[in-house]
């Protein structure tokens, strides 16, 4: 966006420099240089006797964005004001030209998309509506209840995230008794109420396998909007009783039997040597690398490809 409304102005200023002929002139000269015909000094003199000309006429007629360009759009708050459009380390915005009496802005990111419709979203965790905001790292959406909530939600390229349709189920809610539906989150999949934001009933969706610690619950994939290490958000799988069952990794399991010690599960990491599928399992050091991290040559039936024992 900014590198199109600055290419725009540099071609209305310099239209002579960007012109398909000054650019094959200037062609015809470096060889001409190079070949000694013409003095380098002279091609650079004439250059410049004309660019000279144009910066100063630039410098008085090009539209600064500083000032804001008129838009011929009517102030909303007002009503008096012309929308003025600016920019600042944030990017484009539109903004009411009786500033400071009139503080009235608007957003210029680009138009936002949700499969080929336009439609409000909600905050998943209090069911107030998402606004675009813009950031330090560019746009994003913004529960309208901050801050008592900081639920927010990254965009790609100016444009929402594939949305994902809720998938009903037959199973109902043990607090209002609406049908439960499966929801997509910023951390996965999970199961939600239908009656939301009424009835704020949730649980995550578990992975199928055993906790090893209290062998009731089941491993779910759980994370926060915090980052870890590296700026990566801090995702761990722990057990769905949780709080009861405080046991936690944080790599992803596996329905996997471990081929040493017959443990019902193992793990998949990354190390120094790459990715590895492992044992948890207490005194049991299987492991080895992940099939996509063999080399072709070297795949090989799961149990015959030991990389060695943990530390």
């Amino acid at each position: 966006m900014l590198g199109e409304r600055v290419s725009i102005l540099l071609v209305k200023s310099f239209d002579d420099v960007f012109d398909v002929t000054f650019t094959a002139r200037l062609e015809e000269e470096l060889d001409e240089i190079e070949e000694g015909k013409l003095p380098w000094r002279d091609a650079v003199r004439e250059f410049w006797e004309k660019f000279v000309v144009d910066l100063a006429k630039a410098g008085d007629e090009m539209i600064s964005y500083k000032a804001g360009i008129p838009t011929g759009k009517t102030c909303e708050k007002c009503g008096q004001g012309e929308l003025l459009e600016r920019i600042s380390r944030h990017g484009f915005f539109l903004g009411c030209s009786r500033y400071p009496d009139c503080d009235f802005i608007q957003d210029m990111a680009p138009e936002l998309v949700d499969d080929g419709e336009s439609k409000t979203e909600y905050c998943e965790n209090c069911g107030k509506e998402m606004l675009l905001k813009r950031g330090r790292f560019g746009a994003f959406l913004a529960c309208s209840g901050y801050p008592d909530c900081k639920t927010t939600r990254r965009l790609v390229e100016g444009t929402r995230i594939a949305h994902q349709p809720d998938e009903p189920l037959e199973e109902k809610c043990t607090l209002c008794g609406n049908h439960l539906i499966k929801k997509h989150g910023r951390f996965g999949e999970f199961i939600g109420c239908s009656g939301y934001p009424k009835c704020k009933y949730t649980r995550p969706i578990t992975m199928g396998i055993k906790c090893p610690k209290c062998n009731e619950g089941e491993f779910v994939r759980r994370g926060s909007a915090g980052k870890g290490g590296r700026g990566r958000p801090r995702v761990f799988y722990g057990c769905s009783r949780y709080p009861d069952c405080d046991f936690t990794t944080p790599y992803m399991p596996m329905p996997e039997p471990c081929p040493k010690c017959g443990a019902p599960f193992i793990v998949e990491k990354k190390s120094k040597i790459g990715t590895v599928h492992t044992c948890l399992k207490e005194g049991c050091d299987w492991e080895q690398l992940a099939p996509e991290a063999q080399p072709a040559s070297a795949a090989q039936p799961e149990e015959a490809t030991p990389v060695g024992a943990k530390p």
